[in-house]
């Protein structure tokens, strides 16, 4: 009794602890399917062991095998955003292990060798094949490996060319009539772009851009695929399409620093408007000033961490975020000082287009570098708010074009620099609990963003690429170094399109600083210092906008003289010295917020 007992208690604890494994993978598939990198690693720690067996016992080679699961793990990582029931990761992860396991068969794994077509039965008078019409011959061929199974004696091999066969079936459909009948003539009638070029009346340059098109259309259609993420039979394959209706952003209400102009037209979609001098306090964008040490470079300003900021702000608002990003393989990333963290990845549509399709659905722009943004911006956030499977198109704004734009999935797919992210309330946080929060829970965040402030103009090197010749420096000594630039005389003059977008940024910038610190909700002498900080950010806002109006921001070539680079140093020691001052008034304010926690 005593021992079935405990046998039935350990049995129990067993299923008890299996229990709390899957509730725990499928959290983090869950996480994983939303872009969570680190989520997706300890994902795949747990059951890299398995994987590796599956692939084993399929090949009987461990070496093989590991091969074989490192290319799994790459695609799954690719389309774990087109996972729908993250409960089903391991039955979808074997699909994954056992179809590139199968590949690397039939290119000849152990004691594999491909019979030549030769070697099948004749055609039967049932058969009936065309030799002209592909999907005859394949038909026939898949015929064949199915009759072949049966009989031979070692039927795998004849199932596994009985799948590639059917593939290659399946991802034929994917072309158009013309883009196909091409293809075809090209790869399989051997016929050269000149012949094919006279067969279908066009020149032999649109012959090659055919192919080009055609080649990468069937590699995506072969990922699906082998993936299983074309439909199912009886289930829709109708074409989506959708488009949120953003609220009206008028320019009055924009900021320069899209990230933060952004996020508020994103938040107001989400009817919670938010004053954008607050997003530009508790951001930090507001006190912060970066300038590259080799010019004046508008990079400075993309210079922080993009993943942490976003997610710091947006859960002290309330919201969970979720992020795909990457930087594209062979192909060159714009402000790689920024982005050289981010996991290198291939321009594939399945590995961006699920969780935008998801997040449109449920009514939630998406936050999105673009960039292939309009003149006088090269590269800027937007916003993606609709998408059209028919058109293969997304639709996002643009901030020179109040009417948006249409992007193609395919531009998406190869946008160097990948970084979109979604949002939604965290679930503790109901809508009206974030309207009416405490004064004590908005004294705590002034408090945290006064603080971060004195911390950023302090620190001459608030972010430190990992690219050795990328270099920026930040806060106060910021505008000795702006300055520098402007003094360095003709032998290295400064760039003209980077100091107008630097001019119009922090000038604006430090208006919010203003503006922010009069609206914080402090009291006695930590307010007073507080107004008295706001007044100084006002003119060193003045001084800098002074610079603005003698260097607008627009794409110019004309090389500044040296008398107005004179006049824009003496201006910005102007701001310097007022921002310097600013400081000091805020760190005497932190003294007295130190005395209130020691009361």
């Amino acid at each position: 009794m005593y021992g079935n007992g405990s046998e039935e208690a350990r049995t129990a604890a067993g299923q008890g602890t299996e229990a709390s494994e899957a509730r725990e993978s499928r959290d983090l598939a869950e996480r994983a399917k939303f872009g969570d990198t680190e989520a997706f690693g300890e994902l795949i720690e747990r059951h890299r062991k398995r994987a590796k067996g599956w692939a084993q016992r399929m090949t009987g080679d461990p070496h093989l095998a590991d091969d074989i699961v490192q290319d799994a793990l790459i695609r799954a990582f690719l389309h774990i955003g087109s996972l729908q029931d993250t409960s089903r990761f391991l039955p979808w992860l074997h699909k994954i292990v056992r179809n590139q396991a199968n590949m690397r068969l039939r290119r000849g794994g152990p004691g594999r060798r491909e019979k030549p077509f030769a070697s099948f039965a004749a055609p039967t008078a049932r058969d009936r094949v065309d030799w002209d019409d592909l999907d005859s011959v394949l038909h026939h061929l898949t015929r064949c490996a199915a009759d072949a199974a049966k009989t031979d004696h070692d039927p795998e091999r004849h199932l596994l060319r009985q799948e590639l066969y059917e593939t290659i079936h399946s991802v034929l459909h994917c072309l158009t009539r013309k883009e196909r009948g091409i293809f075809e003539a090209y790869f399989f009638r051997q016929l050269s772009p000149d012949e094919i070029a006279a067969l279908y009346r066009m020149t032999t340059g649109s012959v090659y851009t055919y192919i080009h098109r055609s080649r990468r259309k069937l590699r995506q259609e072969h990922i699906r695929v082998s993936l299983g993420l074309l439909p199912e039979k009886g289930e829709n394959a109708m074409a989506r399409r959708k488009l949120l209706e953003l609220p009206e952003w008028p320019a009055r209400d924009a900021v320069n620093l899209t990230f933060v102009d952004r996020i508020g037209h994103l938040l107001a979609a989400l009817e919670d408007r938010r004053d954008l001098s607050e997003l530009m306090g508790l951001s930090g964008f507001a006190f912060r000033m970066q300038i590259s040490d080799k010019t004046t470079f508008a990079d400075g300003i993309y210079m922080f961490d993009w993943r942490e900021t976003l997610r710091t702000l947006m859960r002290e608002l309330g919201y969970e975020t979720t992020l795909l990003c990457g930087q594209l393989s062979d192909s060159p990333v714009p402000l790689l000082g920024a982005v050289e963290r981010f996991p290198v990845v291939l321009p594939i549509e399945e590995a961006v287009l699920p969780t935008i399709r998801q997040s449109i659905d449920a009514g939630r722009p998406v936050l999105y570098f673009d960039t292939s943004a309009a003149r006088p911006y090269v590269h800027e956030w937007s916003l993606i708010y609709g998408y059209d499977d028919e058109e293969r198109t997304v639709r996002l704004t643009d901030a020179m074009r109040p009417d948006g734009k249409t992007v193609s999935y395919e531009e998406v797919a190869d946008n160097p620099v990948r970084f979109l992210a979604t949002f939604r309330r965290q679930p503790e946080r109901e809508e009206t609990a974030v309207r009416s929060e405490t004064s004590a829970q908005t004294r705590l965040r002034a408090e945290a963003a006064i603080r971060s402030a004195v911390a950023h103009a302090r620190n001459e090197r608030a972010y430190r690429p990992m690219t050795v010749y990328l270099s920026y420096t930040s806060g106060l000594a910021a505008y000795d170094r702006w300055i520098r630039h402007l003094r360095a005389g003709p032998a290295s003059p400064p760039n003209r399109y980077g100091m107008g977008q630097l001019a119009a940024v922090y000038a604006e910038a430090k208006k919010h600083a203003a503006r922010y610190l009069r609206l914080v909700p402090l009291e006695g002498e930590a307010m007073r210092l507080t107004l008295l900080a706001s007044e100084a950010y006002e003119q060193a806002a003045e001084a800098i906008g002074a610079v603005s109006a003698a260097v607008p921001f627009a794409r110019a070539a004309e090389m500044l003289s040296p008398e107005l680079c004179e006049k824009c140093a003496k201006l910005l020691e102007t701001a310097k010295a007022f921002e310097a001052a600013a400081t000091g008034y805020l760190e005497k304010a932190i003294g007295y917020f130190e005395k209130e926690l020691r009361a």
